[in-house]
């Protein structure tokens, strides 16, 4: 299931709050996605009537694993709705006609530039707040892009760029032949491990964090 940043972050900060009570010897790393991909919750939202159908509203508190395994079908009504633009491709979504009329009257570059730009410096605050060692990156090269005005230029100025990798992982995989299929612009599973040996690991490196 594909996530926007709120979603992200949201998620993050609710991870990390729980493997902080156990365990503080931790370094995050967050990779932020599509800027135009956005979530609502609603607590009534019922889980779809096929048992085998993969998406569902996501119920992050009570059960996290549907976060990461978007086929999970939990028991309880109500949670994120996750839009996107192409949410109309998936035939029988049980929330088309809300994200359609989402993104015909509300969506707009400069929202969505400063909903992530608010995620990143969410998720940023808590990590330093409780002195969490942390890498950011895009999965897009254009995800950490952003349109500079008065809206979005001092939102800018209060994130700590320098913890971020600035090599899109979509972009480096793709030169490389490490995508899918023409269809699936996702990274193989070979994609994401070199990435992050070329890439992840010399950046944690230059920063002493390994």
């Amino acid at each position: 299931m594909q996530s926007g940043n709120d979603m992200i972050a949201r998620t993050l900060i609710r991870g990390v709050s729980e493997s902080l009570k156990e365990d503080n010897d931790i370094i995050v790393g967050v990779m932020w996605s599509g800027k135009d991909r956005h979530a609502v919750f609603n607590p009534d939202m019922p889980n779809p009537a096929s048992d085998n159908f993969a998406y569902g509203p996501r119920n992050f508190i009570d059960t996290p694993v549907d976060v990461h395994h978007p086929k999970t079908v939990s028991l309880r009504k109500g949670g994120w709705l996750n839009f996107f633009p192409n949410l109309d491709a998936i035939l029988d979504h049980p929330w088309l006609d809300l994200s359609s009329l989402w993104y015909k009257n509300y969506n707009n570059k400069i929202y969505s530039d400063i909903m992530t730009l608010e995620n990143i410096l969410q998720a940023q605050t808590f990590l330093e707040l409780h002195n969490i060692d942390y890498f950011m990156s895009g999965f897009m090269d254009d995800t950490l892009q952003f349109k500079l005005n008065k809206h979005t230029q001092w939102l800018y100025d209060l994130i700590n760029w320098d913890k971020f990798i600035t090599v899109g992982m979509l972009e480096w995989c793709e030169s490389r032949n490490y995508i899918r299929s023409e269809t699936d612009r996702h990274p193989t599973d070979a994609g994401s491990l070199e990435y992050t040996k070329q890439i992840i690991e010399p950046h944690l490196k230059e920063r002493e964090l390994l």
